[in-house]
């Protein structure tokens, strides 16, 4: 049973972590220039929302190491030294290579949100993106790999724009009404292109990774996507219910209530689509796909 529920546990913390950085360097870009406009202080939110992306690195280290213990157990050839698979691993195949990478990526980011360094972590999270793609069924696709692999980035950075800004709005903002106003009616616009982009990236993922339509009831992958879609359906459903009777009643405390309920119902229907998105990305796609 552990060996079936730690790696999806692993990537399911591996996405939610991913989600969390790109969340903190959109809403350092996006977002906290809404609060000086306002004439609120943005420098306490500041140092919260880099603390919180120090927080996620960290935690994206600590998966990024579970993920060479059960890649090696995967590959693990019983009649060789440990040492010996560990070395082939790492030093003899791509996989190894984005592994090191995300590893490089991911000291950098713990630095950057240490100092300051928004810049440096805006292009962070960049690269981590596209070393996760790097290693995702993107990467079996037989044309146009290299649009694939950018149109998974693009997918997963849209992912994080959206429900990590927002998780990090909620985390932030607890007890400063006037704080939460002001970022969730700046995120709007963000989340409805965020929510765009991530549609339309996901509708040509599908595409490529079903081949046909019947494969999304005839193959374990396809179920597995129609789960995530009604599931993201929901969230989809929440947020559109806060944009158009959330933001309007905001300024009243009953109405920041409300809205404050209904986004963290959001993020929390999320995190049931990062477990679907995490068993997804672990099940073989439909046959003679790619």
């Amino acid at each position: 049973m552990l060996e079936l529920a730690l790696p999806v546990a692993q990537r399911g913390l591996l996405f939610a972590s991913t989600l969390l950085v790109t969340g903190a360097v959109v809403w350092k870009r996006a977002i906290a220039p809404s609060l000086a406009a306002e004439s609120l202080d943005p420098a306490p939110l500041i140092h919260r929302v880099a603390r919180l992306g120090t927080g996620s690195a960290l935690l994206l280290l600590a998966v990024w190491g579970l993920r060479l213990v059960i890649q090696l157990h995967d590959f693990r050839d019983p009649f060789v030294p440990v040492q010996e698979d560990l070395a082939f691993l790492l030093g003899e195949t791509f996989w190894g290579t984005v592994w090191v990478a995300q590893g490089v990526v991911t000291g950098i980011l713990i630095l950057a949100f240490m100092r300051r360094g928004w810049r440096l972590a805006e292009w962070g999270v960049v690269f981590l993106a596209l070393t996760l793609s790097l290693s995702s069924h993107a990467m079996s696709v037989p044309f146009n790999r290299p649009l694939a692999v950018a149109v998974d980035a693009s997918h997963l950075l849209a992912a994080g724009a959206w429900m990590g800004t927002l998780a990090l709005i909620l985390l932030i903002s607890r007890g400063k009404a006037p704080h939460l106003a002001v970022q969730l009616r700046a995120f709007s616009p963000l989340a409805m292109g965020a929510v765009g982009v991530l549609i339309f990236m996901g509708v040509v993922l599908s595409g490529v990774h079903l081949g046909e339509l019947r494969s999304l009831w005839a193959s374990s992958y396809g179920r597995i996507l129609v789960g995530k879609i009604l599931l993201a359906g929901g969230v989809l459903l929440l947020g559109f219910l806060n944009w158009r009777r959330g933001l309007p009643a905001l300024d009243t405390p009953e109405g920041a209530r409300r809205i404050r309920r209904r986004a963290t119902w959001e993020v929390a229907l999320a995190a049931a689509v990062l477990v679907a998105t995490a068993v997804l990305t672990g099940t073989p796609m439909p046959e003679g796909v790619h």
